[in-house]
């Protein structure tokens, strides 16, 4: 037999940026229906769930046919639960109602709904075939660069993250960095359970295109992420 993947996509209420984002339409549906389409039709999950604290988004995500066999409890629903809490839980949840042996966790966030089944199978894949105990997804940038990237050191003055004495000149000479887009994240049991992480400090980076690597967190992403599916970018290829 082989290991068992779940899937798990986390869907809290009560977020800030976007009021009740994860139900709200997104281009005809709920937000959160794109990611049950991309676990459902991706082909490498054994099982996926949704784990929620609202009532309401477990109907929402019952109706587009994901399973929801719990509700998160109220400890880890607050603004301070952390991912890899919620995690944890979804996995002895599922393996006690279950009674199987999660070897691999993969987070699906609801806020990237341009992300596609394909990618799904290929992050696993690229996972599958190393030896790593993380995996992230993530796209190349030369925009939000950190030798552009500043700190507040006092009430009128920026600090630079780098000496810009010692930086290029020319944006097409910084070097490639990668930002992480929140569609995929995988991990061994053992990182998340044993290490309680979801992300090890040299990850695997599995490469999404920008148009398909939006996270909703503000009102502006949602627009943006709108607006692609309305020019008919194909998030499913």
């Amino acid at each position: 037999m082989g290991d068992t993947i779940l899937g798990i996509i986390p869907a809290r209420s009560g977020s800030k940026g976007v009021k009740n984002k994860n139900t709200r339409d997104l281009f005809g549906k709920p937000l959160i229906d794109y990611t049950i389409q991309d676990a459902r039709d991706c082909n490498v999950l054994t099982d996926y769930l949704v784990s929620t604290d609202s009532e309401r988004i477990a109907k929402v995500a019952a109706s587009a046919g994901a399973p929801v066999p719990f509700i998160r409890p109220d400890g880890l629903a607050t603004d301070e639960a952390s991912s890899v809490a919620v995690v944890q839980h979804a996995i002895r949840e599922y393996e006690e109602r279950n009674d199987v042996w999660v070897n691999v966790a993969v987070l699906l966030q609801p806020t990237t709904p341009l992300r596609s089944p394909k990618d799904i199978d290929n992050a696993v894949g690229l996972f599958r075939g190393s030896d790593a105990s993380s995996l992230v997804s993530c796209y190349s940038t030369k925009d939000a660069h950190p030798n552009h990237m500043f700190i507040h050191e006092s009430a009128d003055r920026l600090t630079a993250l780098r000496n810009q004495d010692d930086t290029p000149n020319r944006r097409q000479d910084f070097e490639v960095v990668y930002l992480l887009n929140g569609a995929v994240y995988i991990c061994t049991r053992e990182l998340v359970m044993e290490q309680n992480k979801i992300c090890s400090n040299n990850p695997l980076g599995y490469v999404m295109p920008r148009d398909r690597s939006v996270n909703i967190d503000e009102e502006f992403d949602f627009r943006l992420a709108e607006l692609l599916l309305q020019q008919n970018i194909d998030h499913k290829v």
